[in-house]
């Protein structure tokens, strides 16, 4: 930046007087060649050059009395100088631009002194195609070299004044945006440090503001994520030493009692299998959602719904006639979704198993599919049940992982509390959504909305 001030000086001092330089030599060569071509064309009216003609012409044209004139004839030789100190009339005044004037050219030439522009003009005077003289005008201008060394003097003066006040800002800024840095670099050598609370306020609208405001957010998901992982690994770390502290006390209970009859024994490893089970699904659940984590777009795929629904409730009858639930598909025909099937089996296997898992007796349980048009085709599905329901206060954290309505219920049922976590994160992943609603004591419907799939045929 620096480097940028002193070169924008530099041009400031530079340019504008070169620039007015070339405007007074450009109106010098305007002025002079314009005279001498207007003297000139005078001139060539009379026959021959003589003293008393160019007298008559320099009254007509009314010639500048400060500027040096010479008419000479076709070789050279003075005829004419209005100069009343050192009149060179009557000698050879073969001067460069005489001799080029009396060529047939026009010349014209301009030198600046410290003190003053020195130009020379020099036009021929022709008869026919023949020059028969020159006329030379020379001008010493002093008043425009004096124009031109102020307006210097002004440039530098203002240029002084601007670096001094460049240089005042320069050093503010510096100061100013050295600390705006400085408190980024601390709030992010912070957050490098693991401290996720760390947070950078800066004011202003400036881009650094809003770098401070895409770090303070970037700041709050990783701490939610830290917070999240933190209570996940607690969750997971509780659901998993629960079983397995019931696995150790059964089996210390066989091996420190002696005599122990067998059906004690039996009814001991009865019960660590059953803990093992438990062990065994929340492993895969822990799995599931670790993968989903990773799920690719590209395994989106067209999936028959009615043709999933069909085969998930086939495989769940066995657990509804246990359970005394009557299991009832309502799907209209034809309904294809764009998902990843394993995915899309996941989240209707564990709403069926949910809705039948915490029914009562003669309860219901009712699956309901249709598509809706619009700017973006879509298929809703609904699980409707007859069951326990669910607290008002309650819905709002059913999706979290491990979060259970009923702690002891859902235990002795064999529920993780991953379930609802592992639908919503599919859900989530493809672009879908689910709603839920309940009534305590009389039901709880969920509501899942799928993007609409194109149809394909199904291979027998």
């Amino acid at each position: 930046m620096l480097i940028t001030v002193v070169t924008l000086l530099l041009v400031l001092n530079f340019y504008p007087a070169q620039a007015v330089r070339k405007l007074i030599i450009s109106s010098k060569e305007t002025e002079l060649l314009e005279r001498a071509r207007t003297f000139s064309a005078t001139l060539e009216e009379f026959t021959t050059l003589t003293q008393e003609n160019i007298l008559v012409s320099v009254q007509v044209l009314d010639l500048d009395e400060e500027q040096r004139i010479l008419v000479t004839d076709g070789f050279g030789s003075v005829i004419y100088d209005n100069s009343k100190v050192s009149s060179l009339a009557g000698t050879y005044a073969l001067l460069p631009d005489i001799v080029a004037a009396l060529e047939g050219c026009d010349v014209f030439r301009c030198r600046y002194g410290e003190t003053a522009f020195i130009s020379d003009a020099a036009s021929p005077v022709m008869k026919g195609d023949k020059a028969i003289g020159a006329v030379y005008i020379y001008d010493y201008d002093t008043e425009q070299a004096a124009f031109l060394n102020s307006t210097r003097s002004n440039i530098f003066r203002i240029s002084l004044v601007l670096a001094v006040v460049g240089a005042a800002a320069l050093g503010f800024l510096m100061v100013y945006f050295g600390k705006r840095v400085g408190q980024l670099v601390r709030g992010i050598q912070s957050m490098s440090a693991g401290n996720y609370d760390s947070r950078i306020h800066l004011q202003g609208q400036d881009e650094l503001s809003q770098v401070a405001d895409e770090f303070n957010e970037l700041a709050d998901r990783l701490q939610k994520t830290e917070e999240l992982r933190r209570e996940f690994v607690s969750n997971a770390s509780h659901e998993l030493k629960t079983p397995l502290a019931s696995i150790k006390l059964l089996s210390d209970s066989i091996l420190q009692t002696r005599d122990i009859p067998r059906e004690s024994v039996n009814e001991f490893l009865t019960d660590i299998n059953e803990e093992i089970d438990r062990l065994t699904r929340i492993t895969e659940r822990l799995l599931q959602l670790t993968k989903l984590d990773y799920v690719s777009s590209n395994r989106m795929q067209p999936c028959d719904l009615n043709g999933l629904v069909k085969k998930i409730t086939d495989l769940l009858k066995e657990n509804a006639a246990h359970a005394q639930v009557e299991l009832e598909n309502q799907l209209e025909e034809d309904l294809w979704v764009l998902f990843d099937r394993d995915g899309l089996y996941q989240v209707v296997f564990n709403l069926v198993e949910n809705a039948i898992k915490y029914n009562r007796k003669g309860g219901k349980v009712v699956l309901k599919g249709w598509k809706e048009t619009g700017e973006e085709d879509r298929v809703c599905l609904t699980v409707q049940d007859t069951g326990i329901g669910i607290p008002e206060e309650e819905l709002p954290h059913i999706f979290e992982r491990f979060y259970r309505v009923d702690k002891a219920r859902s235990r002795e049922k064999g529920g993780t509390g991953l379930g609802l976590a592992i639908v919503a994160d599919w859900l989530k992943n493809a672009g879908g959504d689910i709603q839920v609603e309940s009534t305590l004591g009389e039901g709880t419907t969920f509501r899942v909305t799928l993007l609409a799939g194109p149809c394909e045929e199904v291979t027998p």
